[in-house]
């Protein structure tokens, strides 16, 4: 009899498992709420890069100033925070990438450059999970409080990391990632709408040191000048 009752305990564990598995959605179909929640594959495709400015906030050192950040295809990528006594000023001509904390440029760290390298076909290749060496639908959990659905994804550089998309919108609301330079997490918040593409206005990174908040005030659509990209050495 008890032989019996543990089989029979084991099936119906073994049963509401494979239930619990086959309630998760495919990794693509993540993806393709995702798009349609930020709107649309059709609507980001064209776009070519984009310009963004706000604000930035270095919580741990009680510093903040202004924020600009650059993207144009196929891998171009400029940020800079003015925080009035340094200069942050990092980017990615496409070839070569720079760092400049305040004590002149120096050349991105060889991992970063690798990753910062990769290319992007289209505008809406962030919304496609073939972007990924490999992602997998790992389960529902608690992300900040939300009910998400975290997909752990390998780049194509080999960085190991994980996305988290909310149950209730689809919206990508966090990230992990982690390199030989550290774990990193981002926090998406408040999306709003410009040019019907919906953006992250609140983005939140957090590492060992504490957060860096920035705040998007402006998103323009278009690929900047060449000039925004030009290395400084």
């Amino acid at each position: 009899m008890q032989r019996l009752l543990r089989a029979a305990t084991a099936a119906i564990v073994l049963g509401s498992a494979v239930r619990a598995e086959a309630q998760l959605p495919t990794v693509q179909q993540v993806y393709d709420r995702f798009a349609e929640a930020v709107g649309g594959v059709a609507a980001w495709k064209p776009v070519a890069g984009r310009t963004e400015t706000g604000t930035a906030n270095i919580t741990f050192a009680g510093l903040s100033g202004s924020y600009e950040r650059f993207s144009a295809l196929p891998n171009k990528n400029r940020l800079i925070i003015d925080l009035g006594v340094v200069r942050i000023d990092q980017g990615f001509d496409g070839e070569k990438g720079w760092m400049d904390q305040g004590q002149g440029p120096q050349p991105m760290p060889a991992e970063m450059a690798k990753s910062m390298g990769e290319v992007s076909p289209d505008g809406a290749h962030f919304l496609n999970p073939a972007r990924h060496a490999s992602a997998t639908v790992a389960g529902k959990e608690t992300f900040e409080g939300v009910e998400v659905y975290k997909v752990e994804t390998t780049s194509k550089t080999g960085e190991q990391g994980a996305e988290y998309f909310e149950v209730s919108s689809g919206l990508r609301i966090g990230s992990v990632s982690k390199s030989p330079m550290g774990e990193q997490i981002g926090i998406y918040k408040d999306y709003k709408a410009f040019d019907g593409k919906k953006v992250p206005t609140t983005i939140i990174q957090r590492n060992g040191q504490g957060d860096i908040v920035l705040t998007i005030t402006a998103v323009t659509f278009g690929a900047p000048a060449a000039t925004a990209f030009k290395a400084p050495f």
